[in-house]
């Protein structure tokens, strides 16, 4: 090696662009690239130098030197080289043949040593300051060539491993890694691998459709039939889409993706691309007219045998008839129903950061036209969202400027707009079925007062009274009373969509309801129903309000049901005991209610009220207590559940007079009635206009889509463009995926299983894990829920109301794909309660008495799985065996996992 004078970057760079290295001067300037990076630049530059001073420059490169690098001359003593063929300008990519040589020297591999093995020298060892070279003349160099060595050490494995630990890599990550590569086996092609992660998922403009664009690019770019083709000429990258400025200021940024795009299943908004596509082939298959022609055109082309029948076309130098396109002619303008969301989402646990609040949608139905009389309307049971725009900001926006990229789309799309030169192109109109948010964020989109105001109730007209919490309770020192806004009144007149502009001051009215008269939503112009379109909301009103407030109640405020702390330890070590019963499809523990009461997350709440009420209640509330807590659960069964589909009036009036005497029972404790507690009885209002169960009002589906805004930012710089880049790459790279993750190869294959799943009685069954060992666990995946032979997973429903124990799952005969479950029924059933309805009402029961014989079922005669929780135990901290135990067992449908 040469002489070690460290070199500056410019002459490293002088360096490197005269010997060839470099092609042009680098964009980078010198002084502006990493240590690390510039120390391998160096080591490059040296071994340049190194080849001049043994074999000389060549003359041209010698030329170049004494023009732009004169002082090189002084470091070095270089000199123009004499043979000036064969000689390579850079010596690590000699093309010449290496020429024999005896056995006993070592040639240097004249294609060069690999960049990892120039990482393993260092600087310092390139001098160790003691000059016995002299010693080891003619002895062979025991040269480190990167590939030889690697090839024995490093294994696929070793590299995963690596790998993971490196980067700090989650275990699920790695685990589903894992099983993409033991299921599909790639070739390891590894020279087509590009060199880096942004060309690994290279994205630009191109990647993201806009619709109205893309037709107007079509239908101005198709060439005629005289017209000469161009060359082609190389594509520049396209800018993605725009992040805006909602201010003047900068501090609130919007980026808009479309919701015609959205419809069309072009919008990278699409989180779960391919489930929306695929929603739509059982419509495609049984009323192609309902779709839209972008639609209809995506599931055609899944269709192998048109891929089939266009080839026959192809080679046959014909075209195909217009009969056989006939499915993708379109007579009627398709119309979609969709519900609306909006909430703020924290990206970081410091409240004072910035928030986003995306808009999102999910269509609920889709029909023909407008018109029902002469079409039906098509509900779709797949619930998911898509992303129409986000914005991040520190405070609300104006709602104006927030929502005028969607409004302006909503005009376009608006059956009722007549407009030829605004509706030109569109395949489809839209109309809001409802908005679903939170009081918040409905009091901002509707410009109304807040949850906390004297005329706050969105559905009745009554002025709130403002009343001491408890005022028995003797207050302390210096303490003032505790006040809030509550509404005793159960059957004020109602509000209407027709006098909502009314509701404002004036001299013959002191309701405010309105804000300001000046500032009105811009829903009104779309004329949307700003009373009845934006329903009470269950998971915020209903669970996370009052729900949890009673649950706060008996935990820690003496006048609301506080109980002692012996009465909590013992519902807590219920709870602890019950954790090992949670099945697959529950996400989530119930916590400790003593500890984590002002922490449960929506789903425990929810899980609590419908699942645990009675195994963690019963024999510890009093029971005027515990009956007023089953009234709540009883009426959100009335209302449907867990269950979108419609429900009978008479349920939804009967949960209405349910929660009134809910309500009025609370006034009767002495309870304060607040805002949220009484928006509980307007919830059947919502269930008998929309004509579904409440589950389809929810926000759930969106809460749970909200996690991936708060897992995506790798860091807080420029939160909207990694959201915006995370959903582009999304949509181009991510192939279709069955549910349990697999990659399927074949669209074909994606289209049956829907359709066989939809039109046929028989369980349909994704995968079968045959455990190996007498004490291996067996599993049957269903598309709903997961059953095994091990507790708690085995407790199964059969359609004839049997509750089943499984410890088997045989395949008979073997390799017949015909699966038996093998078991013993509980003989003894009775209903768990009896008020405020019979517990058998709604498939809940007291089992005991588990049969010594061992019977057998197909999976046909499966209804559902039961979750199992061992009742009345006076021990709690050991959970029996179900099998063997003689104690008695509370069971109940695992309700959101039922066929609907």
């Amino acid at each position: 090696m040469s002489e070690l004078l460290p070199f500056s970057d410019v002459q490293t760079n002088q360096i490197l662009l005269i010997a060839g290295y470099f092609k042009r001067e680098p964009k980078k300037k010198a002084g502006n690239v990493t240590a690390e990076y510039s120390r391998i630049l160096q080591r490059k530059a040296r071994k340049y130098i190194d080849e001049w001073l043994m074999k000389g420059v060549p003359p041209v490169t010698f030329d170049k030197l004494a023009r732009s690098a004169p002082w090189i001359f002084e470091k070095f003593e270089l000199t123009k080289s004499v043979v000036q063929e064969n000689i390579s300008t850079q010596p690590c990519q000699s093309t010449s043949k290496p020429t024999p040589v005896p056995g006993n020297t070592t040639t240097l591999n004249e294609g060069g040593t690999s960049h990892i093995a120039e990482l393993l020298f260092s600087e310092d060892d390139d001098d160790d300051g003691d000059d016995t070279s002299h010693e080891f003349e003619g002895m062979p160099a025991n040269f480190l060539c990167g590939g030889e060595y690697l090839e024995k050490t490093l294994t696929l494995k070793k590299i995963l491993q690596h790998f993971a630990v490196s980067t700090n890599q989650k275990k699920s990550h790695m685990t589903y890694l894992l099983k993409l590569l033991i299921e599909y086996q790639p070739l390891p092609a590894y020279d087509s691998l590009p060199a880096t992660g942004q060309q690994l998922l290279y994205i630009d403009g191109r990647d993201v459709v806009n619709q109205r664009s893309a037709q107007t690019l079509t239908s101005s770019q198709t060439p005629s039939s005289t017209e000469q083709p161009t060359r082609k000429k190389k594509r520049k990258p396209m800018p993605l889409p725009p992040v805006i400025n909602l201010d003047d200021e900068g501090n609130c940024l919007y980026v808009h993706f479309g919701l015609e795009n959205a419809l069309c299943g072009d919008s990278v908004g699409i989180y779960f691309k391919h489930a929306d596509i695929l929603q739509y082939a059982g419509i495609y298959r049984t009323n192609p007219e309902a779709l839209p022609f972008c639609l209809r055109n995506k599931i055609y082309k899944m269709d192998k045998k048109v891929e089939v029948e266009q080839a026959k076309a192809f080679l046959q130098g014909r075209r195909l008839d217009d009969t056989d396109n006939a499915v993708l002619i379109s007579r009627h303008v398709t119309h979609f129903e969709v519900d609306l969301s909006a909430d703020g989402v924290q990206f970081f646990d410091n409240s004072e950061q910035s928030e986003c609040i995306p808009i999102c949608m999910i269509v609920h139905s889709v029909s023909e036209s407008t018109d029902l009389s002469k079409c039906k309307r098509i509900l779709l049971k797949v619930r998911k969202p898509v992303i129409i725009g986000v914005a991040h900001c520190k405070t609300k926006p104006d709602v104006k400027k927030f929502l005028a990229p969607l409004i302006q789309e909503l005009v376009q799309l608006d059956p009722t707009n007549l407009d030829d030169q605004v509706t030109a192109g569109r395949q489809f109109t839209v109309s809001i079925r409802c908005i679903i948010a939170d009081w918040p964020m409905r009091s901002y989109l509707k410009r109304i007062k807040g949850h906390s105001g004297y005329w706050s109730c969105e559905r009745c007209i009554q002025e709130g009274v403002r009343c001491i919490h408890h005022p028995t309770v003797p207050l302390k020192s210096g303490e003032e009373p505790k006040t809030s806004i509550q509404f005793l009144e159960l059957n004020a007149p109602p509000r209407t969509d027709e006098d909502f502009l009314s509701y404002c001051e004036s001299d013959e009215s002191r309701d405010n309801h309105i804000t300001n008269v000046n500032d009105i939503s811009p829903f009104v112009e779309l004329n949307v129903p700003m009373v009845t379109a934006f329903p009470i909301e269950p998971m915020h009103t209903m669970y996370a309000c009052c729900f949890g407030r009673l649950l706060k109640g008996i935990v820690s405020v003496q006048k609301e049901g506080k109980i002692s702390k012996n009465l909590l330890s013992l519902i807590d070590s219920r709870l602890r005991l019950f954790k090992k019963c949670k099945p697959f499809e529950f996400d989530r523990y119930l916590r400790s209610l003593k500890n984590c009461v002002n922490k449960y997350k929506h789903h425990e709440l929810r899980d609590l009220l419908m699942y645990f009420l009675f195994p963690v209640f019963s024999g510890i509330l009093s029971e005027k207590q515990f009956n007023n807590l089953m009234l709540l659960q009883y009426a959100m069964l009335l209302m449907g559940g867990f269950s979108p589909n419609p429900v009978p009036k008479e349920d939804a009036l009967r949960a209405s007079c349910v929660l009134k005497f809910f309500v009025q029972q609370l006034i009767d404790f002495g309870y304060p009635i607040r805002p949220t507690t009484h928006a509980v009885i307007h919830l059947p209002e919502d269930v008998i206009h929309f004509d579904c169960g409440i589950e389809s009002l929810s926000a759930f589906p969106y809460e749970n889509f909200y996690r991936f805004f708060r897992n995506i930012l790798s860091s807080g710089n420029k939160p909207l463009e990694q959201i915006r880049n995370r959903l582009v790459e999304r949509s181009k790279y991510l192939l279709p995926t069955s549910s349990d993750g697999m990659i399927i190869n074949s669209s074909q294959q994606l289209l049956l299983g829907k359709e066989q799943e939809m039109n046929s009685s028989n369980k349909v069954v994704l995968s079968f894990k045959n455990g190996k060992g007498p004490d291996k666990e067996k599993k049957i995946t269903f598309r709903d829920f997961v059953l095994s032979n091990k507790f708690p997973n085995n407790v199964a429903l059969m359609k004839n109301g049997n509750v089943v124990v499984c410890s088997d799952i045989i395949e008979n005969p073997p390799e017949s794909k015909v699966l038996l479950i093998i078991g013993s029924k509980f003989s003894l059933k009775e209903d768990a309660f009896h008020y405020p309805y019979p517990s058998s009402t709604y498939g809940t029961h007291i089992v005991s008495k588990l049969e010594n014989r061992i019977g057998e079922w197909n999976l046909n005669c499966l209804q559902g799985k039961m979750y199992a929780l061992p009742h009345k135990l006076s021990d709690y901290n050991d959970l029996p065996d179900i099998r063997t135990s003689t104690c008695k067992w509370f069971v109940t449908p695992i309700r959101h996992t039922l066929p609907m």
